[in-house]
């Protein structure tokens, strides 16, 4: 899934504004980027979510795998009460209640459909190192290079990587949601689709042995 933006500044103009010094650009940038995707988990680190999971578990407070669940529609919005005078009204603890459920699945899905975990397949004589470029380096906080307009996202869990938990809780399943913001990144993604939606099935010569090697097995 590819979204642009209506009228939102090009890679170049973004560069400019930071390499110009616009603070308050600055400022909103890097909060529109840690809103939009994140590359650590919602509550506390991997070790901490791998353990409420277990823990779960034990207690067999757990249910089904989220991932083969689907999402839980959110209760109604109150629109008598304030966050501060919500305390005893039905309708905002229950959506207080959904939020709590929502994030803690959301760190269940990302723990169990997000995190790269290194195979045979990721090395090879082509990749000297992992081909899906894991673990990620991390960053405590967003960085801006001021010299050349580069931003490093926050970056909390080197074996994740980027993604947005409404998404992750809504389709269940392992994302990675990445904002473009080069003009190398546009032209890379675009290659990435184009290739991977016109990708042509087994050529002959595959087939014939894996059709020869499944009539012996019969």
């Amino acid at each position: 899934m590819l979204l642009w933006i209506q009228n939102a500044l090009t890679p170049q103009e973004v560069r400019d504004r930071i390499v110009a010094g616009d603070s308050e650009f600055q400022r909103q940038l890097v909060e529109y980027l840690e809103g939009a995707h994140q590359g650590q988990f919602i509550n506390g680190t991997l070790n901490d979510v791998h353990s409420q999971i277990q823990d779960n578990l034990e207690r067999g407070d757990s249910g089904l795998d989220p991932t083969c669940t689907l999402p839980e529609h959110p209760p109604k919005i109150c629109s008598k009460h304030t966050t501060s005078e919500s305390d005893k009204c039905d309708i905002c603890s229950a959506n207080k209640s959904w939020w709590t459920r929502m994030w803690e699945t959301a760190d269940e899905l990302i723990f169990r459909s997000n995190r790269h975990k290194c195979h045979a397949g990721c090395t090879s004589k082509k990749y000297s190192s992992c081909k899906s470029r894991f673990p990620r380096d991390v960053h405590a906080a967003t960085l801006v290079d001021l010299s050349t307009g580069a931003v490093e996202l926050k970056h909390g869990e080197a074996w994740l990587n980027t993604f947005n938990p409404t998404l992750t809780y809504l389709i269940r399943c392992n994302s990675d949601v990445t904002s473009l913001l080069s003009g190398t990144a546009i032209k890379s993604i675009i290659a990435y689709v184009t290739d991977y939606i016109t990708k042509t099935p087994l050529k002959t010569h595959v087939i014939f042995p894996k059709g020869k090697r499944q009539m012996e097995k019969k």
